[in-house]
């Protein structure tokens, strides 16, 4: 590439956030900028003169070939994604776009590169919402339901329709709550933003909304954000609808940088053949089973934080979820 060339195209994407990188017709690159630099994890020089196809996951080679061929060749090539080799050598995605030029009777192409692996995470964090909506409301409308068919059978009992009509407007309210908090998860996780969140005061405004008793010991605070209430709403539902637990006990503590996080029941216990799937997508079991995406939501959203989340046999029965989430401090 003549210097003028490399000058007009250094001064246009020196500049530019995303990577981007031009190379010859052979495939050799000519240029690169400092963002590419960055995602490759080497200087400059190192890159001059080595074959764009060395970054190219190898099932990748014969479309990036193509699109190589035809930009060449003049033609408009749609944006499509190729996975690319990154400083810690893993392959990730990138769309690709870009064109060919010339210039004094050199052929170039011209590239920009964005990660898709941002545009995944959204994609699944929106379809996340969507499920943790009809999941969650459902069970709640589910107890509205049932709450009005036992005032239907108490109607001559005044006492006891007052008490059932106070626990079904307490149902309501808490399915209106859900979706406005599922409005803010998503507001969230859209903006993709990790925030400093204290897990009690989670825990205690999530325990509000159930009859029956949810004791809270212990502090901290974590990196999550909103959707972190959503975790309990499915963790306290699970116990009360699946394992008819008469309390929740929910103990948190440090544990060197994670905060660990145990909701235990004292219902059913989880029988022991399918504790290694219950949180699958689509999982379901029993009589009591529902849509099967609890579970699963839980475990991506607490993967979400950085965090994991296993169940344990509580005693004498019951279970214990045991979450832990990256404990907050200064460097986040």
């Amino acid at each position: 590439m003549s210097e003028i060339m490399l000058e007009l195209v250094r001064q246009f994407g020196d500049t530019l956030p995303l990577p981007l990188v031009a190379y010859n017709e052979k495939g050799e690159i000519v240029y690169s900028n400092p963002a590419f630099q960055e995602m490759a994890g080497r200087n400059p020089e190192e890159l001059i003169g080595k074959s764009i196809v060395d970054f190219v996951h190898p099932e990748d080679v014969e479309k990036l070939k193509d699109a190589m061929k035809r930009r060449l060749a003049g033609e408009s090539v749609k944006p499509h994604v190729l996975r690319l080799e990154n400083k810690e050598g893993v392959y990730k995605p990138y769309l690709i776009l870009g064109g060919a030029v010339e210039y004094m009777g050199e052929k170039f192409v011209i590239v920009s590169l964005s990660d898709m692996t941002v545009f995944e995470e959204q994609k699944l964090m929106l379809l996340i919402v969507n499920r943790a909506l009809r999941h969650d409301v459902l069970n709640a409308l589910t107890a509205v339901k049932m709450y009005m068919e036992i005032v239907k059978e108490y109607c001559e009992d005044g006492e006891e329709a007052t008490t059932i009509l106070q626990k079904l407007e307490m149902s309501t309210e808490r399915a209106i709550k859900i979706i406005k908090n599922l409005r803010d998860f998503e507001e969230a996780v859209v903006g993709s933003k990790l925030e400093r969140i204290n897990v009690r005061e989670v825990v205690e405004a999530v325990a509000k909304h159930f009859d029956i008793p949810i004791t809270v010991e212990g502090d901290c605070e974590v990196v999550a954000d909103r959707g972190l209430r959503t975790v309990f709403e499915n963790l306290f539902q699970n116990a009360l609808q699946h394992g008819r637990t008469d309390r929740i006990e929910i103990k948190m503590k440090r544990v060197g940088d994670f905060c660990e996080i145990r909701v235990a029941d004292y219902g059913i216990s989880i029988p022991k053949e399918i504790k290694d799937r219950i949180f699958d997508k689509g999982f379901t079991y029993g009589e009591a089973a529902s849509t099967g995406q609890g579970l699963y939501l839980v475990k991506k959203l607490v993967e979400r934080y950085g965090g994991e989340i296993w169940v344990e046999d509580n005693n004498p029965k019951g279970s214990v979820f045991v979450i832990r989430l990256r404990a907050w401090d200064r460097k986040f």
